[in-house]
């Protein structure tokens, strides 16, 4: 119980303070993807905006548990969601078509009919069987017909007429429809293409892709074709780097229970390929993974501390990027915690102790109100008991 009043009072807390940052710089150049490193020395400065965000998703039925899972272009089953499996990630690529990252085909159907076997197809902008919407809350399905997107009973997915659980789906991790992540053009940096949107899917070598690419690099700079067919029309550009942010940290400790702390990262930016994970190093090391987390990714991890040890929050994004922050120590001595970090220092919020405060003032008041309302209440009653009194012995007398 007091856990969760913890949790509480940090969730409310951590309204009044939220920060994030994503500055990341890229240099533009005129050269090819195939070249080596970028050369020129101008640099542009990337600010976040709606372009920038992560386009990708995972298609969740929330009655199964499930995520959309693309085994090969001819199978499309579900499976336990993993957002880090590339299989059972999607985008849309216009207004009302969806691509797989894994195959780059569209998500569609060869014909439109009940019962008939969704599947992943060439991506085909006049093929009305690829093209989709949303049509109440989250039912999903053909864009103009009656046919939905359908779990199948764990078979095949397909297009059903039913409008029932199976045909309803959410971006998995949230409670909103497909379509809340709709297409967004995704603007190039440097190249040769002037800042013009990413093409998704194009063609590099004969092999198509549906995001951006290191490959014909080898410098690590991820660019994406600006055109149907880069090996036709040669255009490309840079992408928007996603950027792991260095979290920051904050520790709690509980009044009572000396051996019991509440720790908070604040993670900024979560992507779907992102994970957050605390590490605890001291006599007993170990990693806490699956943290309690809220509005602007600050997430709460709950540690018991028996020895002098320090808490790391990470940000993983795609097992390449590992951003931490400072360290801090946390020391169980008697009585008395210490902290010790680099930069700034919290220990119990001050937001918690004017919770605290307020909560005793007031009860405080009320029970002397209570008191107050006591006395005078039994002194009334005496006076009207004496005069009482006093009116009969005249009246005898």
């Amino acid at each position: 119980m007091m856990n969760l009043l913890y949790i509480l009072l940090l969730v409310l807390w951590s309204a009044f303070n939220s920060s994030d940052a994503w500055d990341p710089d890229y240099y533009t150049t005129t050269d090819s993807p195939h070249a080596q490193q970028t050369t020129a020395n101008t640099s542009v400065t990337v600010y976040p905006s709606k372009t920038d965000s992560d386009s990708t998703f995972l298609i969740y039925n929330e009655d199964q548990n499930k995520c959309v899972y693309a085994v090969s272009a001819n199978v499309l089953l579900t499976a336990p969601c993993d957002a880090s499996f590339k299989a059972q990630r999607f985008r849309w690529i216009s207004s009302s078509r969806i691509v797989s990252l894994t195959f780059s085909l569209c998500l569609g159907a060869e014909k439109i009919e009940d019962w008939v076997k969704i599947i992943l197809l060439p991506c085909n902008e006049s093929n009305p069987g690829q093209t989709w919407e949303c049509k109440d809350k989250t039912l999903f399905g053909l864009k103009g017909h009656p046919l939905h997107l359908n779990y199948g009973h764990g078979q095949n997915m397909m297009l059903y007429k039913g409008i029932g659980v199976f045909s309803r789906w959410l971006i998995y991790g949230t409670k909103e429809n497909l379509c809340s992540r709709g297409y967004q053009e995704m603007p190039s940096m440097g190249g040769n293409s002037h800042g013009k949107p990413c093409h998704f899917p194009f063609k590099f070598n004969e092999k198509w892709y549906a995001d951006c690419t290191v490959d014909g690099r080898k410098d690590g700079w991820q660019w994406c074709s600006t055109e149907k067919d880069f090996d036709m029309d040669r255009k490309w550009g840079f992408c928007p780097k996603k950027h792991a942010t260095v979290p920051s940290i904050t520790v709690f400790r509980q009044m009572q229970d000396r051996e019991h702390v509440m720790v908070m990262c604040s993670f900024g930016r979560r992507f779907t390929e992102s994970s957050f994970q605390l590490l605890v190093k001291g006599e007993h090391s170990y990693i806490l993974k699956n943290p309690l987390c809220y509005s602007n990714e600050k997430c709460v991890f709950d540690v018991n501390v028996s020895s002098p040890v320090s808490f790391t929050c990470v940000h993983k994004l795609n097992s390449v990027v590992n951003q931490q922050s400072e360290t801090y120590t946390c020391s169980p001595s008697g009585k008395t915690y210490y902290f010790a970090a680099d930069h700034h220092e919290e220990g119990v919020s001050s937001f918690y102790i004017c919770f605290s405060s307020f909560i005793a003032v007031v009860l405080v008041i009320m029970t002397a109100a209570v008191i107050v309302t006591t006395i005078r209440s039994k002194a009334k009653d005496s006076i009207n008991h004496t005069t009482t009194v006093t009116d009969k012995d005249y009246m005898d007398a």
